[in-house]
């Protein structure tokens, strides 16, 4: 495997994309994280946020919560988009390179991309799930400022369920074990299957429409992950406010998800709460997808540059050749 010197160190391909995709996913995460917080309150219905809008809702948390409210949940999801991030595209590229190894003549494009960055989403995805289910329920809590904690049972503005990170974990595994860390993943992976491998299609699409000498600058990178983000998670978005709906579905009495499973809750949440539902919040997650896109690919893109990862036209393939007896000859390089 290539490796490239870095502070006296020899790193290895793997690791350089790991770290690209991890310092990626928590730029970009860190950036939108306000908007993520309230995206969340109005996908779970949260009483306090019906019909508040976007300002309404901004305007809720700053008087309850002070300005830290925006960021409440937020340390679960760097905790969790650094290692999905870090997973998510060094998976995408080594799968993208073990399709051409394993089919030596399929089409290198954005075909190639959206198989490799499906499977590589759905890898991300079972990896950190559990984080994300953190990051869910500590982003649906509330608390006024100054108030004290209170039980679960008391449905007021200052409840709070969860203290951190490790406490709502093990409040989880303790009440519901292993299968309740992983509650509601299955809409997780219907939508990242889709949404993973149409955003690196889109984009790797939209970048073959880029000048060759302007590839490499920030504005069309930052276009073509904006417009990536968006289209990908538009088609997918339904998926995301069931997920969360199931997420959330301890800390609702009124829940209408309890218990279904993934196209049963769709169906609940159109025959209850009506289709446009299913679009709650979607007008901030545009806010949030198109800078959280173009930062997340923009920086992977100048990381790779930086830490020498090789352009994936000029990344090796290594092809293995038998010799005629039989056995392993020399191993042949492919680009």
């Amino acid at each position: 495997m290539e490796e490239a010197e870095r502070g006296g160190w020899a790193v290895p391909l793997a690791v350089r994309e790991l770290i690209a995709g991890g310092v990626a996913g928590g730029v970009a995460k860190c950036a939108v994280a306000p908007l993520e917080r309230v995206k969340i309150l109005l996908q779970t219905r949260r009483a306090e946020f019906r019909g508040s809008g976007l300002v309404g809702s901004f305007r809720t948390i700053y008087r309850t919560e002070g300005p830290l409210g925006f960021y409440r949940g937020n340390g679960a999801s760097v905790a969790r988009i650094v290692p999905y991030a870090a997973l998510h595209y060094m998976a995408y590229e080594e799968y993208r390179r073990w399709i051409i190894l394993g089919f030596p003549n399929v089409q290198q494009g954005p075909v190639l991309d959206l198989v490799a960055g499906s499977i590589a989403g759905g890898t991300a995805v079972v990896s950190t799930y559990p984080l994300d289910l953190v990051r869910t329920k500590l982003a649906y809590q509330l608390q006024v400022k100054g108030a004290v904690n209170l039980s679960l049972r008391e449905s007021k503005p200052s409840e709070q369920v969860y203290k951190g990170i490790l406490h709502c974990l093990k409040t989880i595994y303790r009440q519901n074990g292993l299968k309740g860390l992983y509650c509601g993943m299955a809409p997780s992976l219907y939508g990242i299957f889709p949404y993973s491998g149409l955003k690196f299609y889109f984009y790797e699409k939209m970048k073959t429409h880029v000048p060759e000498e302007h590839r490499k600058d920030i504005i069309p990178k930052l276009a073509c992950g904006s417009v990536a983000g968006l289209l990908g998670q538009t088609i997918t978005y339904p998926l995301d406010v069931v997920r969360r709906q199931m997420q959330v579905q301890a800390l609702s009495s009124s829940n209408l998800v309890k218990g279904k499973e993934t196209f049963r809750s769709l169906a609940m949440i159109v025959k209850h709460q009506g289709w446009k539902q299913l679009f709650s919040g979607l007008s901030i997650n545009y806010l949030k997808v198109v800078p959280s896109a173009a930062l997340g690919f923009t920086v992977y893109d100048s990381m790779r540059d930086w830490l020498n990862v090789p352009s994936r036209e000029q990344a090796p393939v290594v092809v293995p050749v038998l010799s005629e007896d039989g056995s392993d000859a020399a191993p042949v390089h492919s680009s």
